[in-house]
């Protein structure tokens, strides 16, 4: 049996007896409570860890008395005899760095004092190779985005670039796109894995991409000496991609553009292009060339420059004529009466199934949303933040990148399935209004009177069984569709149909269907619509598109 610091109390139950024990007890926790401080004054404390492929951070909150610090790493659960850095009291971060990538590391951070006692803190991390959103960081940026950012879209991808290091989960930091694999200028030098690296610096806010005399080292095109410092989130040579941005969505860069000098083929861009590891989304269809055979429709884009040159230009590039020979671009526009040049100005795309939007500074400066000319691509795109020069220097301070997109949730593949994300039904269209009463759950649900419809298109998994259900209340009758949408000209080809009626009472609707077939694991158009063609309002509430196996 355990022996007891004190009586139990409530022993004995008089009232100066429990005061006594009452108040003991307490002088006990006070007593602990001082020594656990004491001892924590001389610990780093909210030891936090982030293992990347590339670096380790290490964090920490600075003891008042701190003198300096020792920091220890190793792969195995035994602290190393000497550390491999020593700080100065006025530390509070560190990277590990030339770190093995999908390792768990041993973190030991030991504070010194003037009592020369010193304390240690441990934690292991695992150096992950695929990014991850944090939530904490989410909750914490220290710019909102621009008022572009559609209500209802999450935030799913970003970099603010505070770190003293690039995070390559995010990034890969040598130059190359498809145009160059056309021209082969290039093309030994990547697969050889000898192009020259990227230039940048961090403030501790922000990145500065740039190109000047000394950097980087060897020019991307000798005979003209032009060079180029480019982040992209593609690799063509290990056919690595960082972010899956298949589903579109809205992206958004905050940046300010200068250069020095007259710099030969000066150009800043943020621009979008579609990956390798060969032109098949650069080729059209019906098109081959070095025994590659296109897959991209006429018409698609292939690239979408956000802006490139100092004026911001906003280009669609697309035709490309049977020889595999770039001809023109699709379209392009410039915004006027906006100063870019040593200014911080934020720039936005908003890239659904079947549109393609220009913000700046939180502006619409042209939306291309005709339905029977589609520019939207239907796979990821490579997405770049870059600095072009020869002589002189160039630069780009980019102050964060930012990635919305509807959230998905309990494996339901349509946006705002429940009419919640926004007051405006964004993505769906047509002229059904929400309602606040009658509903099924949550806040709203959609009213259809007679002859009203809604729609929405959404990105599918192609060649895939799916299973549409929505919940329906009232009197009156759903007509409901399921369509397969043609890439660029927007036909549609009916899939499988519903016609549903309710009562007073909700009752679930099922449609079952198939996907069309696209190249590859490219993505899916699917046209979802509901028509009220019955004589009394209806309320659909909670719909829903599950693969079949789910």
């Amino acid at each position: 049996m355990k022996k007891r610091l004190f009586p139990a109390i409530g022993a004995d139950r008089s009232p100066l007896h429990f005061i006594r024990q009452t108040g003991l007890f307490l002088l006990f926790i006070l007593l602990t409570t001082q020594v656990v401080l004491a001892q924590s004054s001389a610990n780093p404390s909210l030891l936090q860890l982030k293992g990347t492929r590339s670096w380790i951070k290490v964090t920490w909150i600075q003891p008042a008395n701190a003198t300096s610090y020792r920091v220890y790493w190793s792969v195995t659960n035994k602290q190393p005899n000497t550390p491999g850095a020593t700080l100065p009291a006025n530390s509070n971060r560190y990277y590990i760095q030339q770190v093995k990538p999908a390792t768990k590391y041993y973190i030991w951070v030991e504070t010194t004092t003037p009592e020369k006692k010193g304390k240690t803190l441990t934690g292991n991390v695992i150096t992950q190779t695929k990014w991850s959103i944090d939530s904490q960081e989410v909750r914490q940026l220290d710019i909102p985005s621009s008022a572009a950012v559609p209500a209802g879209m999450k935030l799913f991808w970003h970099d603010e670039f505070n770190d003293e290091m690039l995070d390559r989960n995010k990034w890969h930091t040598v130059y190359y796109s498809n145009i160059d694999f056309l021209n082969k200028v290039n093309m030994d030098a990547m697969l050889g894995d000898s192009l020259p690296e990227a230039a940048y610096h961090f403030s501790g806010h922000s990145i500065d991409i740039f190109t000047n005399d000394s950097l980087p080292l060897k020019a991307y095109y000798p005979a003209n000496g032009r060079k180029i410092s480019s982040l992209q989130t593609y690799d063509w040579r290990t056919n690595e991609n960082l972010l899956d941005n298949s589903r579109g969505g809205y992206f958004e860069v905050r940046v300010k553009r200068s250069f020095t000098g007259k710099p030969q083929g000066l150009n800043t861009a943020y621009w979008f292009d579609s990956p390798g590891p060969d032109l098949k989304y650069y080729l059209q269809e019906g098109t081959t060339r070095n025994g590659t055979t296109g897959v991209r429709p006429k018409g698609q884009v292939f690239e979408i420059d956000v802006f490139e040159n100092l004026d911001a230009q906003f280009v669609l590039h697309g035709h490309v004529d049977s020889l595999g020979n770039f001809v023109h671009n699709l379209n392009t526009h410039i915004a006027t009466g906006i100063e870019h040049k040593d200014q911080w100005v934020t720039h936005g795309i908003l890239w659904t199934p079947t549109s393609i939007s220009h913000y700046i500074n939180g502006k619409l400066i042209k939306a291309y949303t005709n339905k029977h000319e589609i520019y939207s691509p239907n796979h990821f795109m490579n997405v770049f933040l870059g600095s072009y020069g020869g002589g002189g220097s160039v630069h780009m301070e980019v102050d964060y990148i930012r990635g919305y997109q509807w959230a998905l949730e309990g494996g339901n593949e349509l946006p705002n399935p429940g009419f919640e994300a926004n007051d405006n039904l964004l993505p769906w269209e047509g002229n059904g209004t929400l309602t606040q009463t009658g509903i099924r759950s949550g806040k709203q649900a959609l009213v259809l009177k007679p002859g009203q419809e809604i729609e929405q298109y959404v990105y599918l998994n192609n060649n895939t069984d799916y299973k549409l259900s929505y919940w329906q209340q009232g009197n009156g009758e759903v007509y409901t569709t399921v369509e397969d949408m043609k890439l660029v000209t927007g036909d549609l080809t009916p899939t499988a149909s519903l016609r549903t009626a309710a009562g007073n009472t909700f009752k679930n609707h099922t449609l079952n269907f198939h996907s069309g077939k696209e190249y590859g694991h490219d993505m899916k158009t699917v046209h979802i619509h509901f028509k009220n063609t019955g004589k009394n309002d209806i309320i659909l509430d909670d719909v829903t598109i599950i693969k079949s196996n789910k």
